[in-house]
Order: structure tokens, then sequence, then C-alpha cells
């Protein structure tokens, strides 16, 4: 493929930026973003964003205060582990999705505070609700995925997706993250799905070892202590089980605000072990998809090992297993906040079960630990 063929996907370049930076200051929706994140200091960081000459300007001096301001608004803090098996060499950077925004804005503020150049994203064409949105996200280093279209189209733009994401890591020594799923984990079991795996290889479909080798993966576990959006989420998960669940017109939004404004406790993002360093261990008799189906298994390994679980998470597992074994990570004061965040589930669903929907709850927040066990106690 041309340099051309990959233009409709490609964050822009630094070249690029001015018009499309001219247009977001102009829009009142960024007027709105100012008014939300800066009271009082609108004017100070309209200006920092519209003299932005490079992407680089963007991220360091504007997206870096966005994020940590809304890390000040809504979390009890940020901490990391792990990232000093990170380089700038050019890695695929693939964790479990938890937040539309967040995953992604997080991992970069932590690369730009360790001084790190930061990661390219890739972000599902279904969130691109705007022209704003789109210019917004072209101008901090996301790439488009293309989710609709024929099979034929589809198929068409995994392969484009595939090529422009190793080319980057392997000839432009640029990092691109990517979530181990389509879509947010909607019940706290995180898992690499094989098709994300199948994608990234298309650029060398006939050797999945050396596909997968040249992308450098390396795995990150993402831990909120209070799950973004975790009442929206056990709500489509509840009616996605009554019937087939189609979104509403802005549901994607409104799940960006609430993962944006919603209180999230504690944060921990952990960097794994560098997946080149165990893929020789991975015995397979063929390089088909059996073989990627064992290096999914080895990146959810990395994942489960390294997540965080916050006392919430040891709670849910207990009230699930009917006992108390963990009591010793947990306190009255956690199992009050647990009823009183499911107590709001009367706004979303007031005639949904609420057995089943505290069922689906105590998942979304015990399964990290079922995942965590079953790495720690073989």
């Amino acid at each position: 493929m041309s340099e051309q063929d990959f233009d409709s996907i490609r964050p822009f370049r630094d070249d690029e930026i001015a018009p499309a930076i001219e247009q977001i200051v102009s829009n009142s929706k960024f007027q709105s973003v100012l008014d939300f994140l800066f009271p009082g200091e609108q004017d100070k960081y309209r200006k920092i964003f519209a003299n932005s000459k490079t992407v680089k300007d963007v991220q360091q001096h504007f997206m870096h205060k966005v994020i940590h301001r809304i890390l000040a608004r809504s979390s009890d803090g940020l901490s990391t582990s792990g990232f000093e098996n990170f380089t700038d060499t050019g890695h695929t950077i693939l964790s479990n999705h938890r937040d539309i925004l967040l995953d992604s804005g997080i991992l970069n503020i932590i690369l730009m505070d360790k001084n790190f150049e930061t990661a390219e994203i890739t972000f599902g064409n279904n969130l691109i609700i705007s022209p704003f949105f789109e210019q917004a996200a072209k101008v901090n280093k996301m790439i488009t995925v293309i989710r609709d279209g024929s099979p034929r189209e589809l198929l068409f733009n995994s392969i484009r997706l595939s090529k422009y994401i190793s080319n980057e890591i392997i000839n432009g020594n640029s990092s691109v993250w990517v979530a181990q799923r389509p879509g947010r984990t909607k019940d706290g079991f995180d898992k690499t799905e094989i098709s994300i795996l199948k994608m990234l290889s298309f650029y060398q479909k006939d050797n999945y070892y050396e596909a997968i080798k040249k992308l450098d993966i390396i795995p990150v576990s993402i831990s909120y202590e209070w799950e973004p959006c975790d009442i929206m989420k056990i709500r489509e998960t509840y009616l996605s089980k009554q019937n087939t669940y189609i979104k509403k017109e802005k549901e994607d939004l409104q799940s960006t605000i609430g993962g944006i404004t919603g209180h999230k406790g504690r944060i921990h993002f952990a960097m794994g072990i560098p997946l080149n360093n165990v893929l020789d261990s991975i015995k397979a008799k063929k390089l088909n998809n059996a073989y990627l189906a064992l290096v999914a298994q080895q990146i959810d390994k990395e994942i489960y090992k390294n997540y965080k679980l916050w006392p919430v998470n040891w709670l849910a597992y207990d009230l699930l297993e009917g006992n108390s074994i963990h009591s010793n990570q947990y306190n009255d004061s956690t199992l009050g906040l647990f009823k009183k965040r499911f107590s709001t589930i009367d706004q979303y669903l007031p005639n949904g079960n609420k057995d089943e929907l505290w069922n689906l709850f105590l998942h979304l927040y015990a399964n990290p630990v079922y995942n965590y066990l079953t790495v720690t106690q073989r």
C-alpha cells in the first residue's frame, strides 16, 4: 500500500495540524471543555492550544494538563509499575480496556512524565460522532479503526490498519496502543481476543511468529479502584441478556463523559514483561490460529498477574464465594461504598431484577480476582 492509502486513518502530522487547531478553537464544544476543566483559566489554555505548532506541543502543553486535571477531579491518585520494561524503540502496547478515553490518555501522560515519546492510539470510528471529535482525535495521535462495512471492506480495512501499525512500530520506532478487545470490558473479565492478534499480523500473514515478534508487544494492566461507568456497564450487560442490545444515539458520548467525570478512586498502570522475552517458549505444532490463541493466553497471564487488586475487588470476590477469607483486605466502609454505588442502578433500570443486577455488579469487581488467582495459584 502507498502512503496515501493510510491518509484516511492516520493521525495528523505536524504540518497538518494548524487548520485543525483553528477549527477546534472556533468550535463551541471546545469552549465547553475549557469551561469544565479550567474555570477561570479558559483564556490561558485556549492560547496554549491555539499556539501549538506540533503534535508534541498539543500533547505536552495542553493534553498533559487536561488529563492531569481530570485525574485531580475524579481520582484518588495514579500509581505505576514496570515501566522500566519500556524503551523508545517502538512497541505494541496491548492492554485491557476499561474506559473509552482515559485508558490511552493516562498511558500517554505516564509516558510523558517518564520522558518517553507518546504512543499512537487506536480509536474506533464509532466514537467519532462529529468533525470536532475527529479533529481532536487526529491532533492527539489517534489512528482510526473502521468497524463497519461489508466483509470485504472490513478485511481491506484490517489489512490496511495492520500495515500502518506495523510500519509505525518497525520502521518509524513509534509505539502504538491497542486494546486487547474491541470495546471496553463490561464484566471485569479481561481477555485478549485472537481477532486482535490476527489483525495485527495481517501485514505478514504467512508467518504469525515473525509478525508478532516484530511488533514487540508489551502487555499493560489497567486497574481502576472504582470502575468507570460501572452501573452503565452492568445495565448494558443485563439488557443484552434480555434481548439483543442496541446502543442508543450518543450512548458512547455519555460513557465518555461518565468516564471523565465519575469518581474512580485509585488508579494503577502496570507494564508487564515484553512478550518477546517468552515468545520462544510458546510451543505450537503450527503457526496458525491455535498459535495465536496461545499467544493471547500469555498476554492474559501477564495482564492478570500485574493487575492491581483493590479492597473492593476482594470484597466482591468474598461476597460471591460466600465467605470472608480476605476480610483483612477490606472493611465496613468498603462495603458501604460498594452498596451505595450499586444503589444508583434504580436511576437506569428501575424495573430490573435486583438480584441479577447485584450478581452482575459483584462479577464486574470480582472477575479480576478470579483471573489473578488462575495465574498465581498453579
